[in-house]
């Protein structure tokens, strides 16, 4: 019933994810996207010469709420800590809410290796890398945290630790909150490079 509400192209769009999450990338096909919608594969070249186009828009829906997320936060009236924190609650919210996207961040290697989507990917992956960056070097020189690691270290850690809870749930069960392990470690993270 809800589908009537979505556009066939959002339907296109979720429906890859899923494809992607489920089989990977080299199960993305017009085949499969009809099986799974039931839209025909004629009516699927109506919005889509091919699935490179498909994949681009998927990359670039990845990306969407970064620049109102960066926005907002750096506009907030907070410390740089809570506004890393708050980043990672939005981002793990997000992986929460919608659980195959987090395929994406899995597939980095292989849609750099795509022509239509590399220049997505690394501008995308490298304006949240300098966000946080940013937000660690604000951190440090304001003296709320005290380490010996650079802000590239810290936010470094930060996204190691995303990738490999993301893999993690890929191959095993795990019923936690994306969002709640997230902030679990970087609160953990915290205690070791608190100012005192």
């Amino acid at each position: 019933m809800t589908e009537e509400f979505i556009s066939v192209q959002d339907r296109i769009i979720s429906t890859s994810i899923d494809i992607i999450s489920d089989s990977g990338l080299s199960a993305l096909s017009f085949k499969s996207i009809s099986l799974k919608t039931n839209i025909s594969e004629d009516l699927l070249y109506k919005y889509y010469l091919n699935t490179d186009e498909i994949l681009t828009d998927i990359v670039k829906s990845f990306f969407k709420f970064d620049k109102g997320l960066f926005k907002t936060l750096s506009s907030k009236e907070c410390s740089h800590v809570e506004k890393i924190e708050l980043y990672l609650e939005a981002f793990g919210s997000y992986f929460n809410s919608y659980y195959s996207i987090s395929c994406l961040i899995l597939h980095y290697e292989e849609l750099l290796h795509n022509a239509h989507t590399r220049e997505i990917v690394e501008s995308g992956h490298m304006s949240r890398r300098l966000f946080m960056i940013d937000l660690f070097n604000g951190a440090i020189e304001n003296h709320e945290i005290r380490t010996n690691l650079s802000a590239e270290q810290l936010t470094d850690n930060v996204f190691g630790y995303i990738f490999i809870n993301l893999f993690n749930r890929r191959i095993m069960i795990n019923k936690h909150s994306i969002k709640d392990d997230m902030l679990a470690y970087f609160r953990g993270m915290l205690k070791s490079i608190k100012a005192i």
